[in-house]
């Protein structure tokens, strides 16, 4: 088990009465780690991977939420609100946990000032993308929301890691939409000259006009 790995990511330490309470959990791509519904049963600090976040509307669709590279806690809200899990969350790539067993936060961690920074943290991160997606999707046009989702990418901000993917049906699915609205779009701009598209590979040959589609609009 890397705590090292873990003190260096989330610049905490976890008490050295604690380490033997403290476990490491592994998970292989496409594994569920937290299924929506089920109770949570303690805090999971993402050290190495790459998951994603996903909920199943009642329309039986599912909608993609967002992804998730180190640092990321998974529990948090389930914990501060002892709640059921919210999300679906599913392994894109190996991921390997500290994870903090749900009785070891409540008899030892709750009251730590330093440790709440942790999760207070990761929550206003959640909050402000959340708000930023649900903002964008809801007020701006598809085509608007596809140049602004190539434009937040290539601005190589670190809080865009969220909504990078390479298969157009997640960037659909991120957006807001569908990816036959999407190969709508890309049809028209291709006809333009504006890109050359091989599948869901897509090369920009004016790269000012996208941004100019993009009406200044970004998920940032």
């Amino acid at each position: 088990m890397d705590l090292e790995k873990f003190s260096n990511v989330y610049t905490y330490t976890f008490p050295s009465e604690l380490i033997a309470e403290i476990q490491w959990k592994t998970y292989e791509p496409n594994d569920a780690i937290l299924t929506a519904g089920d109770e949570i049963d303690g805090l999971y600090f993402l050290v190495e991977g790459k998951y994603y976040v996903s909920s199943l509307e009642i329309t039986g669709k599912e909608l993609l939420l967002r992804y998730s590279k180190v640092p990321a806690i998974l529990g948090d809200i389930e914990v501060l609100e002892q709640c059921t899990i919210q999300s679906n969350c599913i392994a894109a790539e190996r991921c390997e946990f500290i994870f903090v067993p749900l009785i070891t936060y409540k008899n030892c961690l709750q009251n730590d000032a330093l440790f709440a920074q942790l999760l207070l943290k990761e929550l206003a991160y959640k909050l402000k993308t959340c708000t930023v997606s649900s903002r964008v999707n809801a007020l701006s046009p598809v085509s608007v929301r596809l140049a602004a989702y190539y434009c937040t990418i290539a601005s190589g901000n670190a809080n865009s890691e969220y909504i990078i993917s390479n298969k157009l049906d997640e960037v659909a699915a991120l957006i807001g939409t569908t990816k036959r609205h999407l190969n709508r779009i890309m049809r028209q701009w291709q006809e333009e000259g504006l890109i050359y598209r091989q599948g869901d590979n897509v090369q920009f040959l004016d790269w000012d006009a996208i941004q100019s589609y993009s009406e200044g609009v970004r998920f940032e």
